[in-house]
C-alpha cells in the first residue's frame, strides 16, 4: 500500500495540518483523471485552488476507492519556545505530524508500506533527514521517497485533504461547510484525526 503525505499552514499561521493518504496507485491516479476530466482542470490539483463543489466532488470521488487517511493537526505545538529558532521548531512540528500520521495508517497498510513525501516544503538536506526518520518509522521493509507532488496523483489527494482539514481548523465563514464535506469519512473511521500536543515537539 502506498502512503501520500503533505501538509497545508505552517506555523508562522497558528496552524498546521498533515494528511497521510493510504492508497493503491492505480485508484489515486484514476481518481485524480476523472477529477480533471469533468471540471477540467488543468496541471496539478491543490487544495487552495479548487472551490468547495469540487473539493466535495474528489471526496465523492475518493469514497468509491479503498482509501484509508490519517490526519494530524497542530494548533498549540506550533508556537516555539521563547527563543527557539521558529525555523528549526517548524521542522520538528512537520517531522512529528508525520510520524504520527503515518504511524495511525501503518496497521492498516497492507503488506510493505511505501511512503511518499511531497519534496516541495524544506531544502533537500532537510527533507533528506526527514525521509530518513519516516524510514526508521515504516522498518527495513518499508521505502520511503520524496517526490514532486505534480508527479504523484496521491500527493495531490493528500493535499487537498490537508488544506481541508487546516480550512476546518480555522474559524472562518468556510469552517462548517469544510467540516461538512469529511464529516462522513471521520464518522465512518476512514479518515482517522489526531491533535499534535506541544509536548511531543523536540
Amino acid at each position: 500500500m502506498n502512503i501520500y503525505c503533505d501538509e497545508s499552514g505552517g506555523v508562522g499561521r497558528g496552524v498546521m495540518t498533515l494528511a497521510g493518504l493510504a492508497i493503491p496507485q492505480d485508484q489515486a491516479d484514476t481518481v485524480l483523471d476523472r477529477f480533471k476530466e469533468v471540471t477540467g482542470t488543468k496541471g496539478e490539483v491543490k487544495g487552495s485552488r479548487i472551490d468547495l463543489a469540487e473539493r466535495a466532488f474528489l471526496f465523492e470521488l475518493l469514497a468509491k476507492t479503498d482509501f484509508k487517511a490519517s490526519v494530524s493537526v497542530a494548533v498549540s505545538a506550533t508556537k516555539p519556545d521563547q527563543g527557539e529558532d521558529r525555523g528549526d521548531h517548524d521542522r520538528a512540528v512537520y517531522s512529528a505530524m508525520l510520524d504520527q500520521a503515518i504511524s495511525a495508517l501503518l496497521p492498516k497498510a497492507a503488506g510493505c508500506a511505501h511512503v511518499m513525501i511531497d519534496d516541495g516544503r524544506y531544502a533537500p538536506n532537510v527533507l533528506e533527514m526527514v525521509r530518513a526518520d519516516i524510514g526508521r518509522i515504516i522498518g527495513p521493509f518499508g521505502l520511503s521517497q520524496l517526490q514532486r507532488s505534480h508527479l504523484a496523483a496521491g500527493l495531490q489527494l493528500a493535499d487537498v485533504m490537508a488544506n481541508s482539514f487546516f480550512n476546518r481548523a480555522l474559524p472562518t465563514d468556510r469552517q462548517a461547510q469544510m467540516a461538512a464535506v469529511v464529516a462522513p469519512f471521520l464518522e465512518d473511521g476512514r479518515i482517522s484525526l489526531s491533535i499534535l500536543p506541544a509536548e511531543t515537539v523536540a
